[in-house]
């Protein structure tokens, strides 16, 4: 173990942990309105291309999302050591 490394910062496993939360209500309410849009739509002239576009639209604000709740959980609290000069 190096003597010179900070220890980690609790803040930001409490950040990561209530970003999750904001999280996962978004990511339910995305998946069922793309429930209720995929039940309910037909799939003929200008929907045919809407729907894709609205489902992969989804897709990256989910991910988008669980993104951001990975990344400030993880390291944003780590502060940058010097590089070591030899």
């Amino acid at each position: 173990m190096d003597p010179y490394t900070p220890a980690p910062d609790p803040r930001g496993w409490r950040r990561g942990y209530l970003a999750a939360w904001v999280a996962i209500p978004f990511t339910v309410i995305q998946i069922w309105a793309m429930a209720i849009v995929l039940t309910t739509a037909r799939f003929d002239g200008p929907a045919a291309v809407a729907v894709p576009l609205a489902l992969s639209g989804t897709m990256v604000a989910v991910l988008a999302g669980w993104r951001w709740a990975w990344r400030l959980g993880r390291k944003a609290s780590e502060q940058r050591r010097p590089a070591l000069i030899t």
